[in-house]
């Protein structure tokens, strides 16, 4: 039987059927496929972006010992069973709040984001060798799976979530998403290419099981009362890893264009990619953090009629 669509009286306008909010869900999955592509193109598939991948990633090996032990330690917690651990997290937050089927949707979501990424990596992206130091770095490494699971169970936290906390969730899961996606990266497991596009890749399949979920169940939509402090705390880290990554990529790439022919890049320059690098990594994970808990707002995915 055809599930009957809801309006339900809430402060603000109402969009009973929620799909607007599945169109624009959908368009913000394929933006995110389109910048995943984009993002391997130019820095696995050019040379231009190898050396910059791979002096990001030489520029790593000049961490702390300590924090990359410790970045080692803790990204070894991340495994198939705390995964699953999670998909039951989000399962049981969809049965408390009375929504079964978006606690499922949000954990399809994030099994998707990591099977999808792994199947990537092993059979469909290849990185082909044109520079002198690829062959002295790791060889497939095109998207990272460990940053592709914590963003893909941030995002997931923050659909499956009440409204009203939904604030909440995008700060406190975003900052462990973009600390994964950067500590990738410290401990040398993948370059700065690996993180950005399996975040993006990530966000699509979230987006795109969302614009599901909206397009099939009821939905009540409240646009009074945005998050207006958890947007402006994400903002202000948005600002400062733009401005980062900004002045590192006029330094670095301008280097990397004018010494073409160096096989290898100084430790100065090398340290400078690393850091641009996550500067570039953390601002990708805050705006898409940022560009969910808009698109979502206070919608109320596969609401529950309270008089029912």
């Amino acid at each position: 039987m055809r599930t009957q669509r809801l309006s339900v009286p809430v402060a603000g306008p109402v969009d009973g059927d929620g799909r607007a909010l599945a169109r624009r869900l959908t368009a913000a999955a394929g933006i995110a496929l389109v910048g995943a592509a984009v993002s391997y193109l130019l820095l696995v598939r050019t040379s231009l972006g190898q050396r910059f991948d791979n002096a990001a990633y030489f520029g790593s090996q000049q961490s702390l010992s300590s924090a990359v032990a410790t970045d080692n330690e803790q990204l070894r917690h991340i495994t198939a069973d705390s995964f699953a651990l999670v998909l039951v997290v989000l399962l049981a937050v969809g049965v408390l709040r009375r929504r079964p089927r978006l606690g499922a949707a949000a954990a399809l979501a994030a099994g998707l984001a990591v099977v999808g990424t792994d199947a990537l990596k092993d059979w469909v992206l290849t990185r082909p060798n044109l520079t002198a130091t690829d062959s002295l770095a790791p060889g497939r490494t095109f998207p990272s799976g460990h940053t592709a699971t914590a963003v893909a169970c941030a995002l997931a936290l923050i659909l499956v979530s009440p409204p009203r906390w939904r604030g909440l969730a995008a700060v406190v899961a975003g900052a462990y998403a973009w600390g994964v996606a950067a500590q990738v990266q410290t401990a040398g497991w993948h370059r700065p290419s690996d993180a950005i596009g399996a975040a993006l890749l990530a966000f699509a399949s979230v987006a795109a099981v969302g614009a599901v979920v909206a397009w099939r169940r009821p939905v009540a939509m409240r646009w009074s009362r945005p998050h207006r402090f958890a947007l402006a705390v994400l903002a202000g880290i948005a600002v400062i890893a733009a401005a980062a990554a900004g002045w590192g990529l006029l330094k670095v790439l301008r280097w990397l264009e004018d010494h073409l022919h160096d096989a290898q890049t100084t430790a100065g320059i090398r340290h400078d990619a690393y850091l641009t690098g996550l500067s570039v990594t953390v601002l990708v994970v805050v705006a898409l953090v940022m560009a969910l808990l808009v698109l979502l707002g206070r919608a109320d995915l596969d609401h529950v009629d309270p008089t029912s």
